[in-house]
């Protein structure tokens, strides 16, 4: 069986690979997101592929290695939402998802270095989320799940009593659509999953 590296420092992501039993080792990219004005899955699909390129530059032992580079972000009318830089900031978060529906996007980098090629996919889901009170947002923000995720919550926490529905895939509002990567590996004849 393969083994992967997870080029994120995603706690998420680390606990999802780990309940389906893929084996894999962590090495943060050290590639610096930087969101700008540009269409929400480019940008995503671009600071994908960029995290795995930054950690094959970084060391050329993983050159031949699998590495998967993910990352998301929130999508409300075209402004992107990363993770926020502070209470006031996830605040204002919360604030305008509040009564809405916004998008999750996530893109996927799956480099397999038995071909020297890359593959990328994106998964988008719809959060609905409820009409909060000032009281519940408060309450939420009390609860520091806002921190170090993209659009100030975590729908696998918390942060689910904040939402109405999703439609679409739940572990890509986490962080790592799993069937998507599923079919990312597939496609590229490797096997991390257990039959």
């Amino acid at each position: 069986m393969e083994k992967l590296i997870l080029a994120s420092s995603s706690p998420r992501r680390a606990e999802i690979l780990k309940k389906f039993e893929i084996p894999f080792i962590i090495k943060p990219s050290d590639y610096e997101e930087i969101f700008t004005k540009e269409d929400p899955e480019i940008q995503v699909l671009n600071l994908s592929k960029n995290k795995v390129i930054t950690l094959i530059e970084s060391n050329s032992d993983y050159n031949n290695s699998i590495i998967l580079g993910a990352d998301t972000c929130i999508n409300l009318d075209g402004k992107i939402m990363g993770k926020p830089k502070s209470i006031i900031e996830a605040k204002e978060h919360l604030l305008s998802f509040s009564g809405r529906t916004h998008q999750v996007i996530t893109a996927l980098a799956l480099y397999n270095g038995n071909t020297g090629r890359f593959i990328q996919k994106t998964s988008r889901t719809e959060v609905n989320f409820a009409k909060l009170s000032s009281e519940e947002i408060d309450w939420y923000l009390g609860t520091l799940e806002w921190q170090d995720v993209a659009g100030s919550y975590r729908i696998q926490e918390k942060g689910s009593l904040l939402i109405n529905s999703i439609s679409g895939s739940w572990y890509n509002v986490i962080g790592l659509p799993i069937r998507l990567f599923y079919g990312m590996v597939a496609s590229q004849g490797l096997s991390f999953f257990r039959p």
